[in-house]
């Protein structure tokens, strides 16, 4: 089929938005991108859909989740990350599978209609795959792992690994250098590189973090008395990302998600070994954990993306929000509406390692693809007008399969609406 809109955007290097733009897509790829009317011209006889008053572009990549958390932020807040932790394991006493169960359906739901095509999936509780999967929405689904005991050298990662298919990868989440052993960690690194599994792990989130390895009073010490641990099984370094280095685990398949507290060798370590970052804004701010310095991991060449976390640190999980928020506090470091465009999408899409697949419009891709409504201020800046107004898509594609569409949507003076056309 075609897909024909006012503007397009390809999000691929210095290419600018399109008017009047079409894609051919044919078995779930990007055959083509350019004007309307030399698309039409070069694929005449496919079916046409035409998104009136719509802006087509990459589907947004939200690169942390996890889904089967419900909205717990109201009920969890407080002034310091340890305390937030000790929160979260409360309020989940409450849950059960059925509430999981829910939270993820809604979840699903919400990240679909609002433009996510692919999601980084963080699950702990055994419910979002199944729900994935039936959803349609690329995953890479990172099996969440919490070990302190030095003892455990071997884990059976396998059996935690979910099958993959064509949309759905699996991968492995240490959840923190400090909740999972050096033994732990080791084994997992070894397990990963042989079976070339992507891991992600939250680093660097908080001060407190950091002054727990360097062996520094930290809020941290109450999560280990609650969890029996021994203070002596907790890493040791200057920061997250010495130590890890130190163990050999930073990668380029590794993602890591925050990276808040960090120094400039930290980031040239980061930079050196590849490793991808996830950054989560509104979570950070909400957790009162700092600004990740994102202007200095782009200067470094490092890739990043951008994710929503959950519902237990953030509102929604709107990636406009998340892109919205980003956008306000990064714009004075000279991030432009542009850069987050590119974060949202072809930077999560490198970030999962699908950056050949997705996250551009580009011949030869994966058919992932979103329409939402043509701003109805022009500025002259596109990129600005749609993180001003955008908040949910006409259209969600993934892998050239409609998820979701709105034939007729009212917005102001303006309508969005989808027609047919069998053939040219």
């Amino acid at each position: 089929m075609i897909l024909i809109a006012p503007k397009l955007l390809p999000m691929c290097v210095a290419a600018p938005p399109i008017d009047n733009g079409a894609i051919a897509l044919n078995h779930g790829a990007i055959l083509s991108v350019g004007p309307a009317n030399q698309i039409m011209h070069a694929y005449s006889g496919h079916r046409v859909h035409r998104i009136e008053n719509a802006v087509l572009l990459p589907g947004l990549i939200n690169l942390h989740t996890h889904l089967e958390l419900p909205n717990l932020l109201h009920r969890i807040r407080t002034k310091t990350f340890p305390e937030w932790i000790l929160n979260v394991i409360q309020a989940k006493k409450g849950l059960n599978n059925q509430a999981y169960l829910r939270s993820t359906m809604e979840n699903i739901n919400m990240l679909i209609h609002t433009g996510t095509t692919t999601v980084g999936e963080i699950c702990t509780h055994g419910v979002s795959p199944s729900l994935l999967k039936q959803s349609g929405l690329r995953t890479m689904l990172y099996h969440e792992i919490i070990e302190m005991d030095p003892s455990v050298v071997r884990l059976h990662f396998s059996s935690l690994l979910s099958r993959p298919s064509s949309v759905i990868q699996s991968g492995l989440s240490p959840h923190t250098p400090y909740t999972v052993s050096e033994a732990a960690l080791r084994a997992i690194n070894q397990f990963s590189r042989k079976k070339d599994i992507r891991l992600a792990m939250h680093i660097a989130e908080s001060k407190d973090e950091n002054k727990l390895l360097q062996r520094k009073k930290s809020g941290l010490e109450r999560l280990y008395r609650f969890a029996n641990w021994d203070l002596a099984w907790a890493p040791m370094g200057s920061s997250s990302i010495e130590y890890l280095n130190r163990i050999g685990f930073l990668s380029p398949d590794l993602l890591a998600v925050h990276a808040v507290q960090v120094t400039d060798k930290d980031i040239e370590l980061i930079s050196k070994s590849n490793v991808s970052v996830a950054h989560c804004p509104r979570s950070n701010k909400e957790l009162s954990v700092g600004r990740m310095p994102l202007k200095k991991f782009l200067a470094a060449g490092i890739n990043v993306g951008l994710g929503t976390d959950s519902l237990a640190s953030v509102p929604t999980l709107s990636m406009w929000d998340e892109m919205r928020y980003a956008y306000r506090i990064h714009r004075r470091d000279g991030i432009s509406a542009e850069d987050i465009f590119r974060i949202a999408t072809i930077g999560g899409a490198k970030a999962l390692g699908l950056g050949t697949k997705i996250g551009s419009l580009v011949a030869g891709k994966k058919a992932d693809i979103i329409a939402v409504p043509l701003p109805e201020k022009d500025t002259g800046d596109l990129y600005t007008d749609m993180l001003r107004e955008s908040n949910f898509c006409i259209m969600a594609i993934v892998n050239g399969k409609i998820l979701f569409h709105k034939k007729n949507h009212n917005r102001g003076s303006q309508s969005c609406a989808i027609s047919i056309e069998n053939g040219y």
